[in-house]
């Protein structure tokens, strides 16, 4: 059975589940009650924190949408049939009045209850130098937490930064408890990422570098915080030479304090573990709190629901006769003989070797990963045209998958780092956002396996960041209630 440090707040959970579901009670999702003041102590905050982190691990967030969002919308994952819970994504189906309304009110309930933790954690007494520290770390944690949500809807709701320097609009920024009836006006996507880095870098100042399961670290806010820069990207404001910076930092750090890259001989059986290896974070998935069969481990899984696997564009186009490089080991070996796609399941997501074969719906979901913040590290270098860096980094990833994939000698281009991303990241959401932000094209095959599924978006078959869906619409439970978001409905809804 998992062990998740300090969850010992059944009656917080109670609070923030029912704060998710806000607007059922005709209320925008922003508004809040509570202010914090009930904190007396660094037991109450610690309690608050897990409360979030446990809203972060349901299926409508991290637990599984979140983490399949960037797979399905992108070209190397699809749904295997239609009228599986990711088909709406992959097919682009969605449209003002359906488009889904999850993403936007569980990220502003944990920028609610993140807000809460924030406005009364400065109150709580301290007395000891550890107690001073632990206190700043919990409000260093609370500060990424805020800083993530906000950052997950900018690039969910908001048009990438590229596109018009960030001048579109983004999402309503939340920085403060606010009252029931609370009407927000959208922010740009510029003052969105200006919000989303100041919080970072002011919680990456307080925070221990020490490990802690389940929780953010400073190493772990520092590379969320590269990630922020690099997707802005606005060498007017040195984010490339920032992305580049806060990545090292981060690897230098994380790696002094025992994070080390898994190697090849790991890479396969090292999902199957819990809090080790090169895991920056990672959301513990608990008996009876977790998402539950609705969650990615479920999803993915060939006994489970069946629901999503990997395309022939990654498998065929992308690998083509690279079957050695250990990133294809993250398919499954065996099918089974009722399983609708063979070996294209991605093996991410595993049951835990202490745990029962049939517990499909455990698997622990990996945030951040030391390899990822690699891969900001030389995406951001060779944006910069600081080609060593750009072939230190990259080659750490790529050598390592396939030894042949060695970059010495030779100008690591942009194109070539996102190759090496698709390879590494299959299965943890970031294709559809790398295109993007980019401003690539997502070409689907139309020959793939499961290219006769009907009802696919005629624009989502070849599209960049000037396809409107892209983004999605504002929730009808949004725009109804809360008068100037109604008005700043995103182009083309």
């Amino acid at each position: 059975m998992k062990k998740y440090i300090n969850i010992v707040l059944s009656c917080f959970i109670l609070l923030l589940a029912t704060a998710c579901n806000d607007y059922l009670d005709l209320k925008p999702s922003t508004s809040v009650i509570d202010e914090g003041v009930s904190m007396k102590s660094l037991t109450d905050v610690n309690a608050r924190l897990n409360g979030v982190y446990s809203q972060m691990r349901t299926f409508e967030y991290y637990g599984a949408r979140m983490t399949y969002y960037g797979d399905v919308c992108g070209d190397d994952m699809q749904s295997v049939a239609t009228g599986k819970r990711t088909t709406d994504f992959y097919q682009f189906t969605f449209n003002k009045t359906n488009a889904p309304s999850n993403f936007w009110s569980k990220c502003y309930s944990i920028i609610k209850n993140a807000n809460i933790i924030l406005a009364g954690i400065d109150l709580v007494p301290t007395t000891t130098d550890a107690e001073k520290a632990t206190l700043a770390d919990y409000k260093g944690q609370a500060l990424t937490l805020r800083a993530l949500a906000h950052f997950d809807l900018t690039r969910l709701y908001g048009y990438p930064y590229a596109k018009d320097h960030g001048a579109s609009y983004g999402v309503p920024i939340i920085d403060t408890p606010v009252e029931a009836y609370y009407v927000p006006s959208r922010n740009t996507v510029a003052e969105c990422y200006a919000f989303v880095i100041k919080d970072l870098d002011d919680a990456s100042k307080l925070m221990k570098g020490t490990k802690n399961n389940g929780h953010f670290t400073k190493w772990a806010t520092l590379s969320l915080l590269s990630r922020a820069y690099l997707y802005r990207g606005d060498d007017a404001l040195g984010d490339n030479t920032n992305a580049l910076q806060t990545a090292k930092e981060a690897i230098a750090g994380a790696e002094s304090n025992g994070v080390k890259l898994w190697t090849a001989a790991e890479y396969k059986t090292a999902w199957a573990a819990e809090f080790s290896g090169e895991v920056l974070f990672e959301l513990p998935v608990i008996t009876g709190e977790g998402p539950g069969n609705d969650g990615i481990a479920y999803l993915v899984a060939p006994r489970g629901y069946d629901d999503l696997v990997i395309s022939d564009d990654w498998i065929v186009k992308l690998m083509g006769d690279q079957k050695t490089d250990i990133r294809y080991t993250c398919m499954i070996k065996t099918p089974l003989p009722t399983s609708k796609a063979g070996t294209r399941y991605v093996w991410k997501y595993p049951v835990q070797p202490d745990e029962s074969a049939d517990a499909l719906n455990l698997g622990n979901i990996k945030v951040l990963r030391l390899s990822e913040t690699y891969l900001i590290a030389a995406e951001a270098a060779a944006k910069l045209g600081a080609n060593d860096d750009a072939v230190k980094y990259l080659n750490a990833i790529s050598t390592r998958g396939l030894a042949a994939n060695n970059f010495t000698g030779k100008t690591v281009t942009l194109d070539d780092v996102l190759t090496e991303r698709r390879k590494e990241l299959i299965g943890e959401g970031h294709r559809f956002f790398d295109a993007i932000r980019n401003h690539k094209h997502i070409v689907r095959s139309k020959d793939n396996k499961y290219a006769h599924l009907v009802g696919i978006d005629p624009g989502a078959w070849d599209f960049d960041w000037d396809y409107f869906k892209v983004v999605l619409a504002v929730p009808v439970h949004e725009t109804d209630l809360a008068g100037i978001v109604s008005e700043q409905q995103n182009p083309g809804y």
